[in-house]
């Protein structure tokens, strides 16, 4: 079994090793900062250890700039080597051999998943044999296990296995349980809001990490802020267009969210929670983009969302007036196409002409406004029309009251390209778009 060890530095929630299961689903976690990893399986998918250690050491340092780390056959001679010889990879069933030349100060880290009962025991361990002149964990290997447990009991005989390589440690799948949330208490009152966003970005950053390595995407990230003063909470909740772990989407959200807030009473504590959704699984080919257009547009759509805006795709609809022949859909869908119906029965032909089917393709403004504006006639004068005849006829249904429209291509004093119409009904002219 080979194992890596890394050492943060750091004391952790033990939810931090949720982090690293994209390297491996053994993961352990140790206080005081310890995260151990089984890779014997997993290597090969990163292209051996060495590209494996570099990618997780890479990722620890991303929160944790002090972070260390060996591998090892072992958990405990990873961790004895992540002190004495940094980012250093032991060979295959040669781990004693290195531990042989290890100075004897080393054996407090000579632990692993499990931590030595007494730390006292050890250290009175490390006083008895330097007095005797050993100073080399490997000379310890000429004393013979009795001896050591009759001194110093299991602590004597757990040190004798470890030394031997009998301490057979096993890394369990780790099963992600903990509750994504993240409580920071800030060392000092924040009123800056580009500093706030910079302390969020980095809580928010593990979370997104955490939710990479259980498989699951955030459908909605609560955050709330404490306030110094009069105990004030400001209560922000970010809901994107899809479930996503997108960082800078999220990011872009709470700028928006926070750019109105006042920080007059500076922040002195914050919690950060994330309501996780199931990961939907997709199969990519190998030449298909990881990155996509849609991306984007998930990104923008979210955007609106968040500032309360209608986004959708515009779907025709059943109709004959502009303003109401289009309605916002969430899901895309292809419109039919409208085409005469020939009915066949017996002898007889008969045509259901589709009245208007041309009109989806007819000119229409790239701003249709709500609903039409009535002209003045001082208005209707400075009008340039570009024909004397009507270029579309509008009627609605004979039973309904409506009325019938002429629409005209016109230009306005200031260059503008208008879509305007006459109400024959009470001869007046409506400006109802704009052309680009």
């Amino acid at each position: 079994m080979r194992t890596l060890c890394l050492n943060l530095y750091q004391k952790e929630k033990a939810s931090l090793a949720e982090n690293f299961l994209v390297f491996s689903p053994r993961v352990h976690y140790r206080d005081p900062g310890l995260v151990f990893l089984e890779i014997s399986t997993t290597a090969p998918l990163f292209g051996g250890e060495k590209e494996l250690f570099s990618e997780a050491a890479r990722l620890a340092r991303e929160f944790f700039p002090d972070t260390q780390g060996a591998i090892a056959d072992t958990p405990a001679v990873a961790q004895l080597l992540c002190e004495e010889r940094p980012f250093h990879i032991a060979k295959p069933n040669q781990e004693l051999e290195e531990l042989h030349e290890a100075p004897l100060y080393q054996l407090k880290n000579l632990e692993g998943l499990i931590a030595w009962s007494s730390l006292r025991e050890v250290d009175q361990i490390i006083d008895f044999f330097s007095t005797l002149g050993v100073h080399k964990i490997g000379q310890l290997k000429q004393f013979e296990i009795d001896s050591l447990r009759e001194r110093w009991h299991e602590t004597g005989a757990l040190l004798w296995k470890r030394l031997h390589g009998l301490d057979r440690q096993v890394i369990s799948p780790l099963v992600a349980t903990e509750s994504l949330e993240d409580y920071v208490y800030l060392d000092f009152a924040v009123s800056h809001l580009p500093f706030l966003l910079h302390c969020l970005e980095t809580s928010l950053g593990l979370l997104m990490q955490r939710l990479l390595g259980r498989g699951e995407c955030a459908r909605k990230v609560v955050l709330q802020l404490f306030c110094e003063y009069s105990g004030q909470v400001h209560l922000i909740e970010l809901v994107p267009n899809a479930p996503n772990r997108d960082l800078e989407l999220y990011l872009k959200l709470l700028e928006n969210k926070l750019v109105d807030l006042s920080l007059e009473n500076p922040v002195k504590e914050f919690k950060i929670e994330i309501l996780p959704a199931t990961e939907k699984i997709q199969q990519l080919d190998f030449w298909e983009p990881r990155h996509k257009e849609s991306d984007k547009l998930n990104q923008a759509v979210s955007l609106f969302k968040q500032a309360s805006l209608s986004t959708g795709y515009l779907s025709p609809r059943d109709e004959v007036f502009p303003e109401d022949s289009w309605e916002l859909m969430n899901i895309y869908e292809e419109a039919s196409v409208a085409e005469d119906v020939i009915e066949v029965s017996g002898q007889s032909l008969r045509i259901r002409p589709a009245y208007a089917k041309s009109l989806h393709t007819a000119p229409r403004p790239s701003q249709l406004l709500k609903s039409p504006r009535r002209l003045s006639s001082r208005e209707v004068r400075r009008l340039q029309f570009l024909s004397t005849h009507p270029v579309e006829r509008l009627e609605g249904d004979w039973w309904e009251d409506t009325r019938g429209r002429d629409y005209f291509f016109a230009t306005s004093p200031q260059g503008h390209f208008l879509w305007v119409y006459f109400d024959r009904i009470e001869q007046q002219y409506f400006l109802h778009g704009y052309f680009d």
